[in-house]
């Protein structure tokens, strides 16, 4: 019994790299209309709708043109960090998250 519990371990985990894996090779994506009903809530003065919608729409434009020239290991881990199903997604958060992955790799090491 302890063999196929073993074997099952490992065949869910190897899925799971795998899922993880493909997750990062396209762009995910997100119903930011509750990403932006999130923010306006918290900064009512901050815009109104349809500027976070603009906004969130023209940061995922960007990532579809930018996509591959981020690491794939940054790719996935932002995608982990702002993927989590219960609270808001964002493809600016996203956005971000990859940049300042990018920028940091760009630095020079002391």
């Amino acid at each position: 019994m302890t063999k196929l519990t073993i074997l099952v371990s490992v065949a869910a985990l190897s899925l799971g790299v795998q899922l993880q894996s493909a997750m990062a090779d396209e762009v995910p994506n997100y119903d930011v209309r509750k990403s932006c009903k999130a923010d306006l809530q918290q900064y009512p003065s901050a815009q109104n709708p349809a500027g976070c919608l603009a906004d969130e729409q023209n940061a995922r434009t960007t990532l579809v043109s930018q996509w591959t020239q981020f690491a794939p290991e940054s790719r996935s881990r932002c995608t982990q960090m702002v993927s989590d199903p219960a609270g808001p997604q964002s493809y600016v958060e996203l956005l971000t998250c990859l940049q300042m992955a990018k920028d940091v790799k760009g630095l020079p090491k002391n």
